[in-house]
């Protein structure tokens, strides 16, 4: 029995030599985390990240350069085509015929078959997980007819969100004349994507496949590393070209932290991947997210004048103040609600709730509403009331 157990220990033993133990996705806990922004020191030529919820940018590093992005220049691809769906435009169910000048398109690809048609989805899919470009161009023409009036739309996109730093010369991110944008203007542009329902279902895939309609598969494979090795992450675009060179936007949250970082002219993909763990990091290790109002949970119940009714007051939406981990801040609120006479309908504004810090300063204030509508009494409803209280 005792040899048994020996022999036993000794094959294990060395089982763990060849295999060593998983450490369950804890791996970006064990490396250096930096606590200044000092620190971090990127080697990658432009660097960003931000709170998402506030905008507030926590490390910066030429986020205003003007620089080639290659395929990130897809996030405002899907945005257009997803904006063509929100609008009727076109249809997720749709099927999407394959042009010959889409399907020589070069670089990264879905070996999409000329002449073919796909369901739109899937297209939308290759692009978010394998970066194809032949499917954004597939998917260009269906929009607009042609990848120039597509791009034309994407151009007028990034003016819709005051982006003076982006110009777009094609739907791909292949390299181009007056081709460019910056890692500030990128996380912009994801802040706007990576809400879609459509990009969050395909977003942290790992591997999947295209089914052609020959039958053909063609494997898919995430160009997003961190999506299985980041713990929080939610997705993100890669890009590399020889003059972008490598280049990565994404977000990622914990708890109630979500934050934006984007590294763009990495040397190596390595490094791409490494700068977007300690950017992140750095983030989630050093700042946090503390929620004073909730958008779900009323902060009064006041009554509606003539009516014998009271509604709910809620916030517009929910407020958070970003925080250094180090300091002890306190906040309060308080609001001021306006007399509210019926009719009152689903939305209406009815006062304002103010965020207070320990010098009782405003920091933060926001709209309150009502969410359901009240009816004015009827002559009908007053004689009954009248009647009943007499």
């Amino acid at each position: 029995m005792k040899k048994s157990i020996i022999c036993f220990l000794l094959v294990a033993f060395q089982l763990l030599l060849i295999f060593p133990v998983a450490n369950c996705g804890k791996a970006n806990a064990a490396s250096k985390v930096e606590t200044s922004a000092d620190d971090l020191k990127l080697n990658a030529k432009s660097g960003l990240l931000i709170d998402y919820t506030t905008g507030k940018v926590l490390y910066e590093k030429n986020a205003d350069e003007k620089l080639p992005i290659a395929s990130m220049t897809k996030l405002a691809t899907l945005w257009v085509v997803f904006d063509a769906i929100d609008k009727g435009a076109i249809k997720e169910t749709d099927l999407v015929t394959v042009s010959k000048t889409a399907s020589k398109v070069g670089g990264s690809s879905a070996f999409l078959d000329a002449g073919s048609s796909y369901k739109l989805t899937d297209l939308i899919k290759t692009v978010i997980i394998a970066s194809a470009n032949d499917s954004s161009v597939a998917l260009a023409e269906h929009v607009a007819g042609s990848e120039d009036v597509f791009v034309s739309k994407m151009n007028k996109f990034a003016k819709s969100l005051d982006l003076k730093n982006t110009n777009f010369a094609n739907c791909t991110g292949l390299p181009a004349e007056n081709h460019y944008s910056t890692a500030k203007d990128m996380a912009e542009i994801y802040k706007q994507v990576c809400n879609n329902q459509i990009y969050k279902k395909y977003s942290k895939l790992w591997i999947d496949e295209l089914v052609h309609p020959s039958g053909r598969r063609t494997s898919l494979v995430n160009t997003n590393k961190l999506v299985k090795s980041y713990e929080g992450i939610e997705g993100g675009k890669t890009g590399f070209t020889n003059s972008a060179r490598f280049c990565l936007t994404a977000s990622a949250c914990r708890g109630n932290m979500r934050l934006v970082a984007v590294v763009i002219g990495a040397n190596d993909s390595k490094t791409r991947f490494a700068e977007m763990t300690k950017l992140l990091n750095f983030g989630f290790a050093n700042f946090d997210s503390k929620p004073v109002a909730n958008a779900d949970i009323p902060v009064t119940i006041k009554e509606v004048l003539k009516t014998d009714k009271s509604v709910e007051v809620y916030p517009k939406k929910s407020i958070s103040i970003l925080v250094n981990k180090n300091d002890n801040k306190v906040f309060t609120t308080d609001f001021k609600i306006d007399e509210i006479k019926a009719p009152v309908k689903k939305g209406d504004i009815v006062g304002k709730l103010f965020v207070f810090d320990e010098n009782n300063m405003v920091v933060d204030e926001i709209e309150l509403i009502v969410k359901e509508s009240v009816n004015e009494l009827t002559l009908k409803e007053r004689m009954r009331k009248f009647v009943k209280v007499w």
